[in-house]
């Protein structure tokens, strides 16, 4: 799904860490002042329901969200292009709900840049969800678009629901009851325009299955199970319905299931990068759990190294005084941050995480600012930081940025660190 999806199968979240460097040149773009976007958003009915402000990239990539209040909006931003999604804030279940709206906005260095919304009543379905033929009280009811989203609301007891906001796009429904027994093809909701509804009767006759999908990372032929938590969507080759879960314990769990074979979307984490590829075996039976296995093969790229002292080679070892070493951050040829790690107590470091093939990469070097000094000889010495550039980065492979002087504060050229 595309990163603007506003439900299930959303894109990961890229978090960005503000740039602190003393006494070092960083990359230009880098260096340029914070801008912010800001603008009114006006609401068509009169109302004023709660907005939260979405940003992404220009690629969709997730950065960040935060409430709007009183009609408008301010967001400080670094210069560059972003997406804004403006989403209403109402119960699922409201129908006069507004559709999440997107703009495009440009902001520049140092200064502000307007950008007005106008919102737009969504469309929104209603209808009936009953199985083998009975109310399904507390049923999940979700609606995927043309376009990749997805909305979802659980049905009342009753088995009566109703999805509001939605963007203008072709629909189709699907549900399975709460306890996990029933589910069914998907139903076609049809194309619905700003404010135009369909209602629905939804009836699940085909029993449920269920399936435990084992996680591997393998980038060198050797297979291990997944340590982190990667959230992972299952969707079904014969129907193109989803299921999101978050792994746990090198495996992933989904109940409710079509029957049938899956694939998986599995959202990157740590080193290693989303993947969409099918479940090996598990192909679900009604009423039965199957099992399978999905493995991550691509990992991204690291670079090591060790900092010595600039004036006499000596490694930097952590001072006892601080909490980490050295600060590494790199940063990408357009000036992004795009891995952060710390030197360990012999000043070795490695940085690593999601890092594609690329050159023209910047590693800045900071040392820790609540230390008193790295001891060298019989002085403490002081230290300013240092960057080194046009590093290369290759992805599942070891990049060395081999030993980085980190130049002593002026003064302290002596070999105890004395003027």
């Amino acid at each position: 799904m595309r990163g603007r999806s506003v439900a299930a199968l959303a894109a990961l979240v890229a978090l960005l860490g503000a740039l602190l460097t003393v006494g070092v040149a960083i990359p230009a773009d880098a260096a340029k002042a914070a801008g912010y976007a800001f603008g009114t958003i006006r609401f068509p009915h009169h109302d004023s329901p709660k907005v939260k402000v979405l940003w992404f990239t220009q690629d969709w990539s997730y950065l960040g969200t935060a409430n709007a209040a009183g009609g408008s909006y301010s967001i400080n931003l670094d210069p560059g292009t972003y997406h804004l999604q403006f989403v209403d804030q109402r119960a699922s279940y409201v129908t006069a709900k507004y559709a999440p709206t997107d703009v495009k906005v440009t902001v520049h260095d140092g200064s502000g840049t307007r950008k007005n919304v106008t919102m737009t009543r969504g469309a929104f379905i209603t209808g009936t969800v009953k199985a083998h033929g009975r109310p399904a009280g507390k049923a999940k009811v979700v609606a995927a678009n043309t376009g990749e989203q997805s909305f979802s609301t659980t049905a009342n007891k009753k088995g009566q629901f109703a999805i509001g906001g939605l963007p203008a796009s072709g629909y189709s429904v699907f549900s399975y009851d709460h306890r996990h027994a029933w589910v069914d093809k998907s139903t076609w909701a049809g194309n619905l325009g700003p404010g135009q509804s369909n209602n629905l009767a939804i009836n699940l006759r085909t029993k449920a299955g269920n399936l435990r999908v084992y996680l591997y990372t393998s980038a060198d032929g050797s297979k291990n199970r997944v340590a982190g938590h990667p959230v992972v969507t299952a969707v079904s080759k014969k129907t193109g319905q989803f299921w999101s879960v978050k792994s746990t314990g090198g495996s992933a769990v989904f109940q409710g299931l079509y029957p049938g074979r899956y694939k998986l979307v599995a959202n990157g984490f740590g080193n290693w990068f989303a993947k969409t590829a099918a479940v090996q075996g598990g192909k679900v039976k009604p009423g039965r759990t199957a099992f399978g296995t999905f493995t991550y093969t691509k990992r991204g790229g690291w670079v090591t190294g060790n900092i010595i002292d600039g004036t006499s080679g000596t490694r930097l070892q952590k001072p006892f005084s601080s909490s980490t070493g050295a600060k590494i951050d790199l940063y990408s040829t357009e000036g992004a941050l795009i891995g952060t790690g710390y030197s360990d107590d012999d000043g070795d470091f490695k940085v690593e995480g999601q890092l594609s093939t690329q050159s023209g990469v910047t590693l800045v070097v900071t040392p820790p600012a609540d230390s008193g000094g790295y001891m060298i000889g019989d002085g403490y010495c002081q230290y300013d930081g240092t960057q080194v550039a046009d590093l290369s980065i290759t992805i599942g492979q070891e990049s060395d940025a081999g030993a980085v002087e980190v130049p002593r504060h002026p003064g302290q050229e002596n070999p105890d660190c004395t003027s």
